[in-house]
């Protein structure tokens, strides 16, 4: 599950096109996302201050809504309404769960990040824990991980903003898939991992907080000059 905070300032005199343009997007998002789990609307106090909460079922949910033809159309429309928007994502995880994403919003446009993400050879500048030495050998690449060496390779499908890490320690592979979205003028990368077979929650926690802090190097990647 994934919960998200936006505070915004709305522009003098557009507060009520801009609740008028949320209830026509809210209406959209029950009939057509099923993985939006909420998307509520509060005033804050302040005038034309506002609070949007919503929650995702998981990082494909969240993924769906910001790609929606729907939001193609509202957002734009009601990012013009404001003078500032304040954006944060929080993922959730519970132990027994086999899955948890990683997020973070960058200021640099998806197709910048996007390019960056899917340059395998980048892979040891981000994802240090994981990625302790990168090596080719033949048509694949060889990590050398904590957990001894896996093969990988990238799926890279810039439509579907989406690129698969396929990985393989000789159990067979491993599809984890991390999303380059546009937000604004910036960008949002989740990227999912799954609880392999055999490993432990303790263990998988450990793997949550490697990967939250190799997200966050990442999105330094991309925001560099």
């Amino acid at each position: 599950m994934i919960g998200g905070i936006k505070r915004v300032q709305v522009r003098a005199g557009s507060e009520a096109d801009f609740e008028a343009a949320h209830r026509a997007l809210v209406a959209q998002v029950k009939a057509h996302e099923p993985g939006t789990l909420s998307y509520e609307l509060f005033r804050d106090g302040a005038p034309g201050r506002y609070v949007v909460l919503d929650c995702y079922r998981d990082g494909e949910a969240l993924a769906a809504h910001n790609v929606s033809p729907h939001g193609a159309i509202w957002f734009p429309r009601m990012r013009a309404m404001l003078e500032r928007i304040d954006v944060s994502y929080f993922p959730g995880h519970a132990p027994g769960e086999t899955q948890y994403t990683a997020l973070s919003l960058t200021r640099a446009p998806w197709e910048k990040a996007f390019r960056l993400a899917a340059d395998l050879r980048l892979l040891p500048r981000w994802a240090t824990r994981f990625c302790q030495e990168l090596r080719e050998e033949g048509e694949t690449f060889v990590v050398r991980s904590p957990q001894g060496d896996v093969r990988l390779r990238y799926e890279a499908d810039a439509a579907a903003r989406v690129i698969w890490h396929c990985i393989d320690a000789g159990g067979g592979e491993l599809r984890m898939p991390m999303r380059v979205l546009p937000h604004g003028p910036g960008s949002l990368l989740l990227f999912t991992i799954q609880q392999p077979a055999g490993c432990s929650d303790a263990a998988f926690h450990e793997q949550i907080g490697w990967v939250d802090q190799e997200i966050g190097q990442l999105r330094e990647l991309v925001e560099a000059p």
